[in-house]
């Protein structure tokens, strides 16, 4: 595949969600077999979208980005309003029916769904001297990497016998212990900076022990530590390193909805902190309650939602916005909910239908308080 802008943070989002619409968002397949042509089904997009009115210039933009794209194994989303190509995303190893949709909110939930099971993380191949590092974004397939070397060069053991053997012993392993404090530095800056909760360790295991010593006590408590075959060397191990590191990015996105699932379940009382079903959630984002949605992305929900150019105006209801003589538009009730949340800064995560313990009406929350007045 092409180039790839994977670094979508929560600012890109909300720029995505509070530019004037009406937007046109489309997930084109960028595989393709001998004996498909893929010109076709683009075409066939563009039929859908002239016959839902949507703007020319935009789908040229769009047919524009789609002809210039690598064919590959993955997903082309793209988003385009106001004839500006806001945001293009190539979703490697994404697989799902075309789609292409023109209307006054952005179809981001296929795109989450990707980013969610692609978490940011860090891999480290250790050894005594230092440490190769690889820092992968939310959702990224091309990592920043760079190597760290430890301050002291006395690595070996290998000292004479006799008295002197203890003290060179000594010297050799300060020295390790030294490379692996630097090594933790590095790795302590590199988990704030990129955000990234899992961190993959691989090598030299005495210099792995030394290294985790030294983590600080944030890290050992709030990321999630997993070992990786493989060393610094080239010893082989790359292929199966490989496997062990997708393995481990999909149990900790597996983890990840167990605990806020759990969370919900947990919350489900009178004065609890979780909310479920239409009504119940899009008031708690009205009102800035919610600190994370869960919602369950289904393409055939065809429910509905009003909204307002305020965060804070949205309901199942019509005659709930109304009143206000402000103007309100109609949309599907998922892409209202997130839409709300990523403007009032709350986390989405998406579920998958059939998901065990999902809220329900397929729509819940998590919130930041509880309601004045809620009694146990």
């Amino acid at each position: 595949m092409g180039r790839a802008n994977t670094l979508i943070d929560k600012n890109v989002l909300r720029r995505l969600f509070t530019v004037p619409g009406p937007v046109v968002s489309s997930y084109f397949d960028l595989f393709t077999t001998p004996e498909e042509d893929a010109a076709l089904r683009w075409e066939a997009l563009v039929q859908r979208l002239a016959e839902q009115g949507a703007d020319p210039g935009a789908v040229e933009v769009l047919t524009r980005k789609v002809s210039a794209s690598v064919p590959g194994p993955g997903m082309l989303a793209a988003f385009v309003a106001d004839g500006e190509l806001m945001l293009d995303v190539e979703m490697a190893g994404a697989h799902r029916p075309d789609v292409a949709v023109w209307g006054p909110l952005p179809r981001v939930l296929p795109l989450l769904t990707w980013m969610q099971e692609r978490p940011p993380y860090v891999l480290a191949i250790v050894d005594r001297t230092g440490a190769d590092i690889a820092a992968y974004p939310r959702g990224g397939t091309e990592p920043v990497t760079w190597t760290v070397t430890g301050p002291d060069d006395e690595i070996e053991r290998n000292a004479p016998g006799g008295w002197a053997q203890m003290r060179y012993q000594h010297r050799a392993e300060d020295s390790w212990e030294h490379n692996a404090v630097r090594v933790a530095d590095e790795l302590t800056r590199t988990l704030l900076d990129s955000q990234a909760r899992l961190l993959l360790l691989a090598g030299d295991v005495r210099a792995l022990q030394y290294l985790t010593k030294h983590l600080p006590e944030w890290v050992r408590r709030d990321v999630c530590i997993r070992r990786v075959s493989g060393s610094r060397s080239e010893d082989g191990a790359k292929g199966d390193r490989d496997e062990q590191v997708a393995a481990e990015i999909r149990r900790a996105a597996e983890e990840r909805t167990a605990a806020l699932l759990h969370r919900l379940a947990e919350g489900r009382c009178p004065s609890g902190r979780s909310v479920e079903g239409a009504r119940e959630t899009l008031n708690a984002l009205a009102h800035g309650r919610v600190q994370t949605l869960l919602i369950v992305d289904d393409p055939g929900d065809t429910r509905t939602a009003w909204f307002g150019d305020l965060p804070g105006e949205v309901s199942d209801r019509h005659e709930a916005l109304a009143p206000t003589g402000k103007p309100i538009t109609r949309e599907r009730l998922a892409d209202v909910a997130v839409g709300t949340a990523v403007r009032t800064g709350a986390e989405v995560h998406v579920l998958s239908p059939g998901t065990p313990g999902a809220p329900a009406e397929g729509i819940g929350a998590l919130c930041r308080f509880t309601p004045v007045g809620a009694t146990a």
